[in-house]
């Protein structure tokens, strides 16, 4: 099994579904026996080429360099722009329970481990020709050599064009408009292909990389995969060349932001290192794995992504308690950091209802967890809940629509000129039940009860929403909130009276 990715920016998360499906994959197999070696290569050989990154200040001089040749954006985080990056990226693999062998490029390049492959290539370039042009309709000019050699002058990568494989050197000319994204030196001469002085082109290198580690199983993208894309040429490379079967893979449906594919060199979507670092490491796995590898996912961490997710994985969670062979089961346990996990805590309080407790200042969310339990919490129980509270803190900081967020007003809110004689006699009927018990159940019933004798009650039976409508506005200045019950008995109760017998006035001055 091998996954990768290349340095070339802040990673967006949605550079961890392949790794997560790769890791998931791995566990599988594993599962049934199968002795399986999960590989992650960093492509850091690879040469500056995005347009965005050279508008950015210093950026410009750098462009066709490897990117491990370009300055670190922090010397004293890494040495160099790839490890500054892919340091940040690998280094949520173990908080996510993902552990492949990592092998950075430059390594296999300046080791000589890739220059057999190097050399097969070079031989078979005719052959190589011809796939490029019988699949993806590319035609390079006669004597072009599928390489990227290290211009001894600049040290550019990308703008390098090789040719005249003698079976240890190569002609090379570094092109001042070999590509639109950087400017070559106009250097040239011959030099090793061999020991780094230079990389195999995409197609090329994705086929050495399955020869070197003998993969027989990759994932990869949609985008890759697609029929007359990189992948098909590469399967034909290394049928025709290097005289093997490429591995077996799935292909990936894209995650989106917005609508929008993200990407690292574009600065499209949320980044990895940020919200792994928020989000617990099993809803970020759960994230990717609650939906089929053939469908995409839209995403955006703004407004109510999270509390529907953190639902979904409970659901999951139930499903293992209740049945652990079933699909939506399995989702929840490849989940896990561990791949042996403990089932998950039998009580747990629901998101929304934790960042509810955490807007009235009077809560204690362990006590209200232990009396919606109707028990003490045991240890598993109460840490989860913890993590709940800490994730539900950032949700409400950062990405809670404002519906979600409410707030006692310090007096009575100018929406409360609003309310009907109905909700101003439902409320003041309220008050004068405040006091009288401090059992939430109970109170929920009285409140039915009062809401239809006011006459607040839907054409086809039930109670209207203006009436807990009315509690809302009297509070908050808005039309929604926790749940009704629990909240006036959450509140003071002097306050939560108080505050009622001035919004049930026939005229209320606000």
């Amino acid at each position: 099994m091998r996954d990768s990715k290349t340095p070339s920016g802040a990673v967006p998360i949605s550079a961890l579904r392949g790794p997560v499906i790769s890791d998931a994959l791995v566990r599988t197999f594993r599962g049934h026996g199968l002795d399986v070696r999960f590989v992650y290569t960093i492509d850091d050989y690879d040469p500056m080429d995005s347009q965005s990154m050279r508008l950015q200040e210093g950026m410009a001089e750098h462009m066709g360099k490897p990117f491990f040749a370009i300055p670190s954006p922090d010397p004293s985080v890494a040495s160099d722009f790839a490890e500054y990056h892919a340091t940040r990226f690998i280094s949520l693999f173990a908080r996510l329970g993902i552990v492949p062998e990592f092998h950075r490029m430059r390594d296999l390049y300046r080791s000589g481990a890739l220059d057999h492959q190097i050399d097969l290539v070079l031989r078979n370039a005719e052959t190589i020709r011809a796939i490029h042009k019988r699949i993806a309709h590319v035609e390079h000019a006669p004597g072009w050599l599928p390489i990227s050699v290290i211009c001894e002058n600049c040290g550019r990568i990308g703008t390098t064009l090789a040719t005249d494989y003698d079976g240890s050197t190569v002609a090379y000319a570094c092109m001042p408009a070999y590509v639109e994204w950087a400017q070559g030196c106009g250097h040239h001469g011959r030099m090793s292909p061999f020991k780094g002085n230079s990389k195999l082109l995409w197609n090329e290198q994705w086929c050495a990389q399955w020869d070197h580690f003998g993969v027989t199983y990759e994932e990869g993208g949609k985008d890759l995969l697609t029929a007359g894309g990189s992948r098909d040429r590469s399967n034909a490379i290394y049928r025709e060349v290097f005289g093997k079967e490429p591995p077996l893979g799935l292909a990936h449906e894209f995650f989106l932001f917005g609508g929008r594919k993200m990407a690292s060199s574009k600065n499209v979507g949320a980044k990895a290192y940020e919200l792994v670092n928020i989000y617990p490491p099993e809803i970020t796995r759960f994230l990717m794995l609650r939906t089929h590898p053939k469908r995409h996912i839209e995403f955006d961490p703004a407004g109510m992504t999270l509390p529907r997710l953190v639902d979904e994985y409970d659901r999951s969670a139930d499903a293992y308690l209740g049945d652990a062979s079933t699909d939506l089961a399995r989702t929840w346990r490849l989940a896990q950091v561990s791949p042996d996990p403990a089932p998950p805590p039998p009580y747990r309080a629901r998101f929304g209802t934790v960042a509810n407790w955490l807007q009235i200042p009077s809560i204690t969310p362990e006590k209200e967890a232990e009396r919606e339990k109707a028990a003490p919490l045991d240890d598993a129980e109460l840490r989860d809940l913890h993590v709940r509270i800490e994730l539900a803190k950032e949700w409400l900081e950062r990405w809670a629509p404002e519906d979600a967020k409410f707030a006692v007003t310090p007096s009575l809110p100018p929406a409360a000129a609003a309310l009907t004689p109905a909700q101003r006699r439902f409320l003041a009927n309220v008050g004068a039940e405040i006091g009288r018990t401090a059992d939430p159940e109970v109170m929920q019933e009285r409140l039915y009860e009062i809401a239809k004798e006011c006459g607040l009650v839907r054409a086809e039976g039930g109670v209207s929403r203006d009436a807990f409508a009315a509690i809302y506005i009297a509070l908050f200045g808005k039309p929604n909130g926790p749940r009704a019950a629990w909240l006036i008995l959450a509140l003071d109760p002097d306050l939560v009276r108080s505050r009622f017998a001035d919004a049930s006035r026939d005229s209320v001055k606000v």
